[in-house]
């Protein structure tokens, strides 16, 4: 597709745009850094509907092979893998996919192929086969030159594409935490840069906000610490007593013994489009 100089430069400063916001990001890019909340990933996720959501939005038939990018342990990939003829689910975490092998193992399921390996490390050209389904689950926000990689991921679906994202409000609370311990705080790139990025490549998407209706719960405050440090970064010892009065003094408890913040709701913003 032929793209004049204008549009090109547009190109350019969406990516730069998206970058920059990237650079301040917590790294979280290393297997062993996901290796080490893998156990606790589930737990993470119980109470979030977040899974429910986006399979409700996701077209898929029984013929269907499709690509879960970012699979983690999971929770997406096995309700898919009930539904589609073939799912490859990829993740740079080894700790992550053998968790999915266990959770596939215990669902009765063999039709999931693993692969470990990280979305920067993807090529088209040389290790994935076309799928019919492309999907990129909460796991675009800290990648750089993103919009090379969706270029590789239109190129690769057959029939949709769907990517998630992080909402322009999804962390609120972080930030709040963040400012109280006067702690520098870099807020994910903003989901728009990636929707005018395939604009200008010719992929006029769709965006739809996931209306999750859930909140964040924790058993006891050494765990909503435990979450907090792995969201904005390392806690030092005067900056967590700091945060433990203040969620000490925020959280609210439920009628089954759980601590939440009402106001903070996971938020999520699904982009798709059809080939």
């Amino acid at each position: 597709m032929q793209k004049s100089d204008d549009n090109i430069n547009q190109l350019i400063y969406w990516n730069e745009l998206w970058n920059e916001a990237v650079k301040g990001l917590p790294d979280k890019k290393s297997s062993g850094s996901w290796d080490k909340i893998a156990p606790k990933f589930g737990k993470w996720t119980q109470k979030d509907n977040y899974s429910e959501e986006l399979l409700n939005k996701i077209k898929i038939d029984k013929n269907d092979t499709v690509l879960d990018i970012g699979c983690g342990n999971g929770i997406v990939t096995i309700p898919l893998a009930k539904k589609a003829k073939q799912v490859t689910a990829m993740d740079m975490s080894p700790k992550m996919l053998d968790m999915l092998k266990e959770n596939a193992e215990n669902e009765g399921l063999d039709n999931i192929t693993s692969v470990n390996q990280r979305i920067e490390d993807l090529d088209v050209k040389n290790d994935i086969e076309p799928h019919d389904v492309v999907l990129a689950s909460r796991c675009l926000n800290g990648i750089c030159d993103i919009g090379e990689l969706l270029q590789q991921l239109n190129q690769i679906a057959k029939k949709y594409v769907y990517i998630t994202l992080w909402g322009v409000l999804a962390r609120e609370f972080d930030r709040e935490c963040a400012e109280i311990i006067g702690k520098e705080f870099n807020q994910h790139p903003d989901y728009i840069c990636v929707y005018n990025i395939l604009h200008q490549l010719g992929i006029y998407a769709n965006v739809e906000m996931l209306e999750t209706g859930s909140q964040q719960y924790y058993p006891n405050i050494d765990k909503a610490i435990e979450k907090l440090r792995w969201r904005i970064g390392g806690l030092g010892d005067e900056e967590e007593i700091i945060l433990r009065k203040y969620l000490a003094e925020r959280l609210v408890k439920t009628e089954d013994s759980k601590f939440t913040l009402p106001y903070n709701n996971p938020s999520w913003v699904l982009i798709w489009w059809k080939k």
